[in-house]
């Protein structure tokens, strides 16, 4: 007796696949797990901890409600405009424009001095906006403080958002 697949036989050719491979680096297309193995963006870690997502998704529960109250949202890893090539920080609150209000970047503490210098590309193009990075190996908060122009910690300061009723780090604590 014959098994059958409900599934169609695929006939690829070496041909086929040379073509795709070929297609994914002309269009940087980018292939299964290694999805931003090649991502410039800030940030980013072509793999992160599994630590790292999650703060992220932490985040994004407890703050979902407060912020749609004000018409606002949280997205996890959105270009900051309507690019797709833009910097994409792991956290950002958008109002109903799109316009970024808050920027947050969950980091190793090897990684913070680097993320915090990226921060300051989008600084200077966002200048409005409230800038954080959470070093979840030191459960340690930084922001950007606008008036002084320099980072700020939460060992030092309660730090907040505007957007947001309680301290910063209560929202990225797991």
């Amino acid at each position: 007796m014959k098994a059958h697949s409900k599934y169609p036989k695929l006939k690829i050719s070496l041909a086929h696949i040379k073509i795709l491979l070929y297609l994914c680096s002309k269009f940087k297309i980018l292939i299964g797990m290694g999805l931003l193995d090649n991502y410039t963006g800030i940030g980013m870690s072509p793999r992160p901890k599994w630590q790292h997502q999650h703060v992220i998704r932490h985040a994004m529960h407890y703050a979902y409600d407060e912020l749609e109250q004000q018409g606002l949202y949280m997205l996890s890893e959105a270009t900051v405009s309507a690019n797709w090539d833009d910097l994409a920080p792991d956290l950002v609150i958008f109002d109903a424009r799109n316009k970024p209000l808050s920027i947050i970047e969950i980091t190793t503490h090897t990684e913070r001095l680097e993320i915090i210098r990226k921060c300051h590309e989008l600084i200077v193009r966002f200048p409005d906006a409230e800038y954080f990075v959470y070093d979840y190996e030191r459960n340690v908060l930084y922001a950007y403080d606008a008036e002084t122009q320099e980072w700020v910690n939460s060992n030092e300061y309660e730090i907040g958002s505007r957007y947001l009723q309680q301290p910063l780090i209560e929202y990225l604590l797991p």
